[in-house]
């Protein structure tokens, strides 16, 4: 699906979601199980990110954004996230869009059995308000 902004593709539906909480935590959706389906991964940024005055300077305290295939890779970059129980949409800054081969204006239809829906909110929720505080998206998560 092509955004009517111009930017890139994404698909309509996304059919698995999961997390990993190693050294970072990680929240991500996919199109399918396939492993070259297209997918979403968000990663919270660490505490020591935002200590670090390198990544400061480069705009890397924040949360990361890495969409696959291709691992396009953008620090920050949502301005508004919000989900209900059958819809995921995220408004991108130009930079983000850009750079991740996202339209600007993203939505998806969300098929998600309950428990991956439930991980998903709460992954959104920790994930997106990591880092900066200049870069906390507008939050709607049911």
């Amino acid at each position: 699906m092509h955004g009517e902004d111009g930017f890139g593709w994404v698909p309509a539906v996304l059919r698995d979601a999961g997390e990993a909480d190693d050294e970072v935590y990680v929240v991500g959706v996919r199109e399918s199980t396939d492993p070259q389906a297209w997918s979403l991964l968000l990663m919270e940024c660490s505490p020591e990110d935002e200590e670090d005055e390198q990544e400061v300077g480069l705009g890397m305290d924040t949360y990361c954004l890495v969409v696959d295939p291709g691992q396009a890779t953008f620090y920050g970059g949502i301005v508004e996230c919000e989900m209900t129980a059958t819809a995921l949409s995220f408004v991108l800054t130009e930079e983000a869009a850009s750079t991740l081969g996202m339209p600007l204006h993203v939505h998806f239809v969300l098929d998600l059995p309950t428990g991956q829906r439930e991980l998903l909110g709460r992954g959104l929720r920790r994930v997106l308000t990591s880092g900066r505080a200049d870069a906390v998206p507008q939050l709607r998560l049911a």
